[in-house]
């Protein structure tokens, strides 16, 4: 199932959990808080060995971070700031639970396991870089692949299995063709601009 096609079947369901999340007053802002706190809890789980608790608690923050947009958009509350702190918060998520796989890999028995983690986590955000400058200059960059919501589901799928190694250097693969497949289509379409339409 691709990401459009799994976000359009959970919408429904994420729906009714924000009306009721909205009927209690909680703002969107406190799920994203929540669901970035969740993330740090899986990284630091499965960097002690502890993978079940970490993958439990790894996807409680996926749901966090896919209904505080459903809770923004159904409560009137989606603002520029909301959307900012969304964004940043995503980013330490990355971070904490790429750099606990790093950990857990290393004590495994793979010296290079924080390397290799390491270098995921700069693919992952460099997906991320290039769609927010790439919209920075005007340019649509939401098409492509290894979407966030496919480098959460491998990474749910690290944890429940263990195979810490393979799926981590597969991340890292897929995360950086993403980016520089996203800088190769801004760059067409920068290059298609008229001379007039180009930034200074």
């Amino acid at each position: 199932m691709g990401a459009e096609r799994w976000r359009a079947w959970a919408e429904p369901i994420l729906a009714r959990l924000a009306r009721g999340l909205d009927s209690l007053g909680i703002h969107p802002n406190a799920v994203t808080v929540l669901g970035f706190l969740l993330s740090l809890g899986a990284g630091l789980m499965v960097g002690l060995g502890l993978r079940w608790g970490a993958a439990a608690l790894w996807a409680l923050s996926g749901l966090c971070d896919a209904l505080d947009g459903s809770l923004a958009r159904l409560s009137g509350k989606a603002s520029p700031a909301g959307a900012f702190l969304d964004s940043t918060l995503d980013r330490y998520s990355d971070g904490a639970i790429l750099l606990g796989i790093g950990a857990a890999w290393q004590r495994a028995g793979a010296p290079w396991g924080g390397w290799v983690a390491g270098f995921a986590l700069l693919g992952a955000l460099m997906v991320s870089y290039a769609r927010a400058r790439g919209e920075g200059l005007g340019l649509s960059l939401r098409e492509g692949f290894f979407t966030r919501l496919e480098r959460f589901f491998l990474i749910l799928l690290a944890l429940l299995t263990g195979w810490y190694g393979p799926l981590l250097l597969l991340f890292a693969l897929l995360a950086h063709l993403a980016a520089l497949q996203r800088a190769a289509r801004a760059l067409r379409m920068l290059h298609a601009r008229s001379p007039s339409e180009r930034s200074p």
